[in-house]
């Protein structure tokens, strides 16, 4: 029996037939940031600097389309809290005031509680950490301060903090539970209460891509509007996953914030109408990013929907560590645990990449396949444009 079994255990080594196992780590090396699908900020700003107008920048990265005045003169919905259990509200001006249903609140020192319970949202106002008000929970909550469209009087100035505090000028709030949570929006007109707070680009670029990064989120935002979104209570959401909104901190900044708010202006034609990206006549999927990996990608081969308009074109600026020094190139070093939980396998053996999508192998011999895109977004690298080392 002792000899069968070392008999066995040779054949076994003689054959190379020990068990497979999960690799613990993958290694990316790769290039750019973001989905890389229509406009090159750092593409962009390299073209603004050579003497490039906005226009032309467009026209460059979103293929056949027109820059023309489309209404701009109406309000979207923008979530500014996304699954929250608590947040908390405070007026930061000298002047002014919050109401709440029939609650008035002038204190700067008061600070106004938020709390997700299965009953409603409590509302707690405190000065000086002493109770000096409760509401009953509601459902719904609707904020508004004094200066504004909504409601007249000197104007206010509001932090909100649902984990940071960003400050708000323009629009009214409203905190509406969703499931086990709730969600905060701020109501803002687009053509100027919503584009002054986009915080996409540093205000210190030159004015001609700021300007184009203004006509970008502004089409971004009318081809978002209409369409209710129920799990944030919005259209449209105010981090990463739609456009960075961040109140009016933007034009607040010391020195550049004016030059943010002169770069949307300067796109807005009249009253009604700004400067709008149209493909045929409609607005445009304005999609955008930091950079890509040397030439921009499909809409196809990103999200799987094909758009004329977003087509590869060559954007030789985000490999140049000069003008994009922390990702023209980059290393990211993934736990195999996390790759598995990205294609919804146990374990994964090996990684190939195929064209634009990347197979992952299990032990077992479960092959599943990915857009390069949708791994990338799931497992948190800069773009989708890397080998596997």
């Amino acid at each position: 029996m002792r000899t069968f079994r070392k008999l066995l255990i040779f054949l076994f080594v003689a054959l190379n037939l020990t068990p497979a196992s999960a690799a613990q780590t993958f290694t990316f090396n790769g290039n750019g940031l973001g989905h890389g699908v229509g406009l090159s900020q750092i593409g962009a700003k390299a073209m603004a600097k050579d003497g490039k107008s906005a226009e032309e920048i467009l026209k460059y990265y979103y293929t056949g389309v027109t820059v023309e005045p489309v209404s701009d003169w109406y309000d979207i919905r923008v979530n500014i809290g996304h699954q929250l259990t608590s947040a908390n509200l405070q007026l930061v001006s000298k002047v002014g005031f919050i109401k709440i249903g029939d609650l008035r609140i002038n204190d700067p020192k008061s600070v106004i509680t938020f709390k997700y319970t299965s009953a409603g949202i409590t509302t707690t106002v405190k000065n000086n950490k002493v109770i000096v008000n409760t509401l009953p929970p509601a459902p719904t909550i609707n904020i508004q301060w004094s200066g504004t469209r909504f409601l007249d009087g000197p104007t206010a100035i509001v932090a909100f903090n649902p984990g940071k505090s960003v400050r708000y000028q323009y629009g009214d709030m409203d905190l509406t539970t969703v499931g086990k949570a709730f969600e905060a929006t701020n109501t803002v007109r687009i053509k100027d209460e919503y584009l002054y707070g986009i915080s996409e680009v540093s205000s210190s670029w030159p004015v001609e891509v700021l300007k184009a990064q203004a006509i970008a989120a502004r089409t971004y935002a009318i081809a978002t509007s209409g369409i209710y979104r129920p799990s944030c209570d919005c259209e449209i959401y105010g981090d990463s996953h739609d456009q960075v909104f961040v109140g009016i901190s933007k034009i607040s900044e010391p020195k550049y914030g004016a030059i943010w708010r002169a770069a949307v202006d300067a796109t807005s034609v009249d009253e009604e109408t700004g400067l709008t990206i149209t493909y045929m006549g409609n607005p445009i999927d304005a999609y955008y990013s930091s950079s890509s990996g040397g030439v921009t990608e499909s809409s196809l081969n990103a999200f799987g929907t094909d758009q004329p308009y977003l087509q590869p074109v060559a954007d030789p600026a985000s490999l140049r560590p000069d003008l994009n020094p922390n990702y023209a190139n980059w290393t990211r070093t993934i736990n195999g645990a996390v790759i598995a939980k990205a294609f919804g396998l146990l374990d994964v053996n090996t990684l190939v990449i195929n064209g634009k999508r990347i197979e992952a192998t299990s032990i077992n011999g479960i092959k599943v396949s990915l857009r390069l895109e949708t791994f990338r977004s799931r497992v948190g690298l800069p773009s989708s444009t890397f080998t596997i080392s």
